[in-house]
């Protein structure tokens, strides 16, 4: 996974260094040549089956990986709605009666 790695970062330089296509442009080799010479190398060193298959079958099969910018979303606040739910019920079971003409003050 590391010679994938290097090659999509360093593209342009094994394009111009190692690849043996760059007199035939309609191949659109594009380093792929290398890239799957390096992954021979690693899988004649690991001289697994099912890794031989795994690089065979990215070599052939080789997509570029790229980035994307990450788009930014706006929508409109005004359709979001909150509730506010309550974890508990409080009752206020009394009231607040004040008579104030039975405040006088105490004659002497």
């Amino acid at each position: 996974m590391s010679n994938i790695l290097y090659y999509e970062l360093n593209i342009d330089y094994i394009i111009e260094t190692y690849c043996v296509n760059t007199d035939k442009p309609e191949l659109q080799c594009n380093g792929k040549c290398h890239l799957s010479k390096q992954l021979q190398l690693v899988s004649q060193e690991t001289n697994d089956s099912e890794g031989n298959l795994i690089t065979n079958i990215i070599s052939e099969s080789f997509f570029p990986v790229y980035f994307q910018s990450e788009d930014t979303i706006n929508f409109d606040t005004s359709l979001l709605t909150i509730v506010r739910l309550q974890n508990f019920y409080y009752s206020e079971n009394y009231a607040y009666k004040l008579d104030y003409q039975l405040l006088k003050p105490p004659i002497s």
